[in-house]
């Protein structure tokens, strides 16, 4: 975890500094950068998966979209249809009287 990364990177940097050992506090100090990289790769994740969130929901919403859109086009198709066989009807009734 980082924040134990970061944690653990401060003991060793005051361990470092107490001692006067600068290899310690070293290490101490590329712990906590790990920690920090850690924390950070967390929070873009994080963000990641929110995005992909939120692409799942738009792409669920075209979809609906589309059904609907393509509902509207089959009704009017079918209305189309029902008002050509009218004229068909209309036409047969014509001819027959002629």
């Amino acid at each position: 975890m980082g924040i134990t990364d970061k944690v653990t990177g401060r003991l060793k940097k005051a361990a470092g500094d107490l001692a006067g050992k600068d290899s310690i506090r070293q290490e101490g100090r590329d712990e906590e950068r790990k920690g920090e990289a850690k924390d950070e790769l967390r929070r873009d994740e994080a963000r990641a998966e929110e995005q992909q969130r939120q692409a799942e929901a738009r792409k669920e919403e075209a979809r609906r979209e589309a059904e609907r859109v393509a509902e509207q086009e089959d009704q009017r198709a079918a209305q189309q249809e029902d008002k050509a066989q009218r004229r068909a009807e209309k036409v047969e009734n014509l001819e027959r009287r002629t």
